[in-house]
């Protein structure tokens, strides 16, 4: 289920098989196939959640979530023996504060505005990763070619705060324009809001992901800048939850895993079922869905993994140069293992990929 914040929460009753190897049942076991033998791979069957529902925020409604949209449209959380509603907010900084509130359970956002968060004293904490996509580009007006001819001019990002915003302001200042005097930084919501203002006339330039950015230059806008030309991965999304969460329902956390991975699974199997996924989430034209799958698909990893060390020390950096940090981070200040280096025993065997 997809809520766009601020709308109700929809209850869907779902009831998910699980079979209890004991004493009692061993007969029954083998005689319905259900197999008590311990397998090096997780199933639904093996750990019961904790929690029968999650809410699970997004930070804006966007391609990069195909994974947790598919799991959503074919019943994958389900069979995992959870409800998940996945509620869209209108920017990362709002899904911290509703996490921080207990309105959500999991966020999935930039690690930018999980930082923000465990800075203001949360005990917050990134358990997975996977989604490693450097696919930000700038778009300017036809009138504007460069981005040194952008000064002065007004930069669209989705929120203060937020990665698009941290991003803008990072690649404006290793390019000699200081983003507090020589731009004006408008925040204005999700990428398809911000084209549209472009489009009337309320912005000079814009960070887009896909698909607004193949839209964007169909409409003739000008590329002035790419994030590849910074790094060739990036930490674009992490999920988040609280400390109480990961220690005290890891079952529940562990099947909402196997859900997303299987959603995962199903995207690189079947373009065409994804690229539907999107028709459906995004309700953008499908022509441009195909240059949208392609840059994204091979830069989502399963098994959660960060990016590379020079995205990580490059994504610091560019907090310093702007004043976001005063140094790099350890590791474990904003991160927790517990999740990724246990991969290999909770992951869903293949024999479940079909949804």
């Amino acid at each position: 289920m997809i809520l766009r914040m601020p709308l109700p929460i929809q209850a869907i009753i779902s009831i998910g098989f699980r079979c209890r190897a004991g004493l009692g049942i061993l007969l029954v076991a083998a005689l319905l196939g259900c197999s008590t033998k311990p397998s090096s791979h997780a199933s639904a069957t093996q750990f019961e959640p904790e929690k029968s529902r999650l809410k699970v925020g997004l930070s804006v409604p966007g391609s990069t979530y195909l994974p947790l949209y598919l799991a959503s449209d074919t019943g994958l959380f389900t069979q995992e023996g959870l409800q998940v509603d996945l509620l869209e907010f209108r920017g990362g900084m709002d899904l911290i504060k509703a996490l921080v509130a207990g309105s959500i359970d999991i966020g999935v956002v930039s690690l930018v505005e999980v930082t923000a968060g465990i800075d203001a004293g949360q005990p917050l904490k990134a358990f997975y990763a996977g989604f490693n996509f450097p696919m930000f580009d700038w778009y300017a007006v036809p009138s504007i070619k460069t981005l040194a001819a952008a000064r002065g001019k007004r930069f669209g990002v989705a929120q203060y705060g937020s990665s698009t915003d941290f991003l803008t302001r990072y690649v404006l200042t290793v390019n000699g324009i200081d983003p507090a005097r020589d731009a004006q930084i408008v925040q204005g919501g999700d990428s398809a809001t911000r084209l549209a203002a472009m489009q009337a006339g309320q912005l000079d330039a814009n960070i887009f992901a896909a698909p607004e950015k193949f839209i964007a230059a169909e409409r003739g806008y000008n590329l002035i800048f790419r994030q590849k030309s910074l790094a060739a991965d990036y930490p674009y999304h992490v999920m988040v939850a609280n400390e109480a969460l990961l220690t005290g329902s890891p079952n529940t956390v562990k099947a909402f895993l196997r859900g997303h991975v299987r959603g995962l699974r199903l995207a690189k199997r079947d373009k065409e079922r994804a690229m539907q996924s999107l028709v459906r989430h995004l309700r953008v034209d499908r022509k441009y869905l195909g240059p949208t799958y392609d840059d994204l698909i091979d830069y989502l990893y399963e098994d959660g993994r960060l990016p590379s060390e020079k995205a990580l020390q490059l994504f610091f950096d560019m907090g310093i140069q702007a004043g976001r940090y005063k140094s790099r981070w350890p590791r474990e200040r904003y991160w927790t293992t517990a999740y990724v280096d246990t991969y290999n025993q909770w992951r869903p065997a293949l024999s479940q990929d079909q949804p």
